[in-house]
């Protein structure tokens, strides 16, 4: 027998309603934008629901499968939540149920669509902050996020703080890291910890979270400017597989900063000169349609034009 779901929304309803009146009262903005019309639910088709990009920059949609097969049998324990879609009229974008949306989109391209093609969603008035605060937050205490969703979710957070304060919707004396340890759910002194791997490039972040380096030497590395980073990560990769000691990967780092630097290209005198001939066409023309245009430019083609009679002068041409 099917969980009743009735029982289930409403108690997802009170869930929602405290989760959106708490992040009105963190914002500096009036609470009635948030917090009007929270129990408001709203049956949407299917293909009107669309997932919020930011998600999948900083969560993974895991489980997919599992969980299909869980609403096939029980149905829709929990009811997504939406706000409208800033660009598309009468549409929905996701704030929260992004790995419910992709399990209901995978039973109908299955042949589900008539039972599960009409969604009942929570409707949240919220803009691109308000909405973002709240996937944030509700993803990070129903989830047990791995290493690469951590250090996502600090990068997100921290953007996020960053467009609040420049908003002016951050309460004075509130500090960055304080600010964000509120939304990631984490100490302070963790998130610090977090922050130093945000300047990891994606693939040792793939090695952290694959526990081929650990998280000493992926702070070390995270330290070091991108080119190392970058020259360290493809000796990894051309190498053995497996965990990595940091001793190996400290020599990997002093072999990439002493280096000897790549000379820089000489360009090719034939690619130039083709250049410049494409460029002065380019230019004849705008003279012929839009002359206009290039009255403010005078100064600029008469500077180019001397030095090349100067380089044509040198060669006797």
């Amino acid at each position: 027998m099917g969980r009743p779901r009735i029982e289930r929304g409403a108690k997802q309803d009170d869930v929602i309603r405290d989760r959106v009146a708490a992040v009105a009262a963190r914002s500096a903005r009036p609470t009635s934008l948030l917090g009007q019309k929270t129990d408001r639910s709203v049956t949407v088709p299917l293909d009107q629901l669309h997932p919020d990009p930011r998600n999948n920059e900083v969560f993974e949609l895991g489980g997919i499968e599992d969980l299909a097969r869980d609403i096939e049998a029980n149905g829709l324990a929990h009811y997504p939540v939406v706000r409208p879609h800033p660009e598309l009229e009468d549409e929905y974008m996701i704030v929260a149920g992004h790995r419910r949306h992709a399990a209901l989109s995978l039973l109908v391209e299955q042949g589900h669509g008539g039972r599960l093609g009409q969604v009942v969603c929570h409707l949240v008035p919220s803009d691109d902050l308000d909405s973002g605060v709240l996937m944030l937050t509700t993803n990070v205490r129903q989830r047990d996020l791995s290493t690469l969703e951590r250090i996502h979710t600090i990068a997100f957070a921290q953007r996020l703080v960053a467009e609040l304060r420049e908003a002016g919707r951050l309460e004075a004396g509130t500090t960055t890291d304080g600010k964000i340890a509120e939304l990631v759910n984490l100490a302070p002194r963790t998130v610090a910890y977090y922050r130093s791997l945000t300047k990891l490039i994606d693939g040792l972040r793939a090695l952290l979270d694959e526990r081929r380096i650990t998280f000493t030497t992926a702070r070390e590395l995270a330290q070091q400017p991108v080119d190392v980073q970058e020259h360290v990560l493809a000796q990894i990769e051309a190498g053995e597989d497996g965990a990595l000691s940091g001793a190996k990967v400290a020599a990997l780092t002093e072999s990439a900063r002493t280096k000897e630097p790549t000379p820089a290209k000489v360009p090719d005198a034939e690619k130039l000169i083709t250049a410049l001939e494409r460029a002065a066409e380019r230019v004849s023309n705008l003279e012929q349609t839009t002359p206009d245009e290039l009255s403010t430019f005078a100064p600029r083609i008469a500077t180019v034009a001397e030095l090349l009679d100067t380089i044509a002068a040198k060669r006797g041409v």
